[in-house]
């Protein structure tokens, strides 16, 4: 079975094939705090370089979360250190709509180093020497299938698994209003290749600690409504954040009637937050977060600021009065 996305053109594909097989060694990178998208994304390129003698190396700032751990190759992603030694020439970018993003990475690469930007961002800087980036595609790793198969790769049960993965992450289960017909189709192919939907599935979504299950209870209880009960907002203290991973908790507050938009303070340190919002399809959350040096989709998007919780929340419940209809 063949399929083809009518937001990627053949010239797009054909830039990105004749880079990955023009080096013989390629650094595979993603956003700062990496998600399934970038995680899987880089572990089936990894796969797919193989298949022709390239070797890839998947290289993040961030030591990515261990809930992937069921994807072959996770434990050879490496996060940078003090000890990370080698400056390269080349490298694979992936699901990051700025070069920055990247974080402590871009000290690895020169300053001529040659990029491929792979990324379905809308606010996509097209910052590689070769951009396969469309923002009608629902994933990085939806975008992975179709260069691999413009290329001939082959999509065993190990990379099906990957790609499925990062497709499942990113449209939230084919929920998410970037999922595509094409998105379905993907999935389904994927899932003829090998990819277990079953498994995959339990563990993205049932695979939380006692502590993680607990954490999000306690952001609920934080719960604020705003603008007439048009945003809700929710806040986890750098102590209770020790506790696990709390990135589902924002999702909480969409599940209330008349709620538009929910945003999660998470203290990471002292007076430093990262905020993670969400919103039903009339409020573009990535505008927001643009505005505070973030970034993200329009239905899911993140940004960070420094201050005290109640000056934090307060310049992002402003922000968002902005963009509500």
């Amino acid at each position: 079975m063949s399929l083809t996305s009518p937001d990627l053109s053949s010239a797009d594909l054909e830039a990105a094939a004749t880079f990955l097989r023009a080096h013989s060694e390629v650094l595979i990178t993603s956003h700062v705090n990496t998600d399934g998208d970038g995680i899987a994304g880089g572990l089936a390129m990894v796969g797919l370089l193989r298949q022709f003698g390239v070797r890839g190396r998947v290289l993040l700032q961030d030591v990515p979360a261990d809930g992937y751990a069921y994807l072959e190759g996770w434990d050879d992603i490496d996060a940078v250190t003090e000890t990370t030694v080698g400056q390269r020439g080349n490298a694979i970018v992936l699901d990051c709509p700025n070069y920055t993003r990247i974080g402590n990475v871009l000290e690895l690469l020169t300053a001529d180093a040659v990029v491929l930007n792979v990324d379905h961002h809308h606010d996509n800087e097209r910052f590689g020497a070769i951009n396969l980036v469309s923002a009608g595609v629902c994933s990085t790793c939806e975008m992975i299938y179709h260069l691999a198969l413009f290329m001939g790769l082959e999509i065993g049960p190990t990379i099906a698994e990957q790609l499925y993965t990062g497709i499942l992450f990113d449209t939230g289960g084919f929920r998410y209003s970037l999922t595509t017909p094409t998105s379905l189709e993907v999935g389904a192919d994927l899932v003829r290749r090998g990819a277990r939907l079953d498994l995959i599935a339990d563990r993205l979504y049932n695979n939380s600690t006692y502590a993680e299950v607990k954490l999000i209870g306690r952001a609920i209880d934080s719960m604020l409504l705003h603008h007439e009960g048009r945003v809700a907002t929710m806040s986890l203290t750098h102590e209770q954040m020790q506790q696990g991973d709390s990135e589902a908790a924002v999702n909480y507050g969409l599940r209330i009637k008349g709620v538009e938009v929910t945003a999660l303070f998470k203290e990471e340190s002292a007076g430093h937050y990262r905020i993670s919002m969400r919103s039903r399809a009339d409020v573009d959350v990535s505008a927001v977060a643009g505005m505070f040096g973030g970034g993200g989709h329009s239905r899911a998007a993140g940004a960070r600021q420094d201050g005290s919780l109640e000056e934090v929340r307060n310049r992002i419940v402003a922000a968002l009065e902005q963009v509500l209809p």
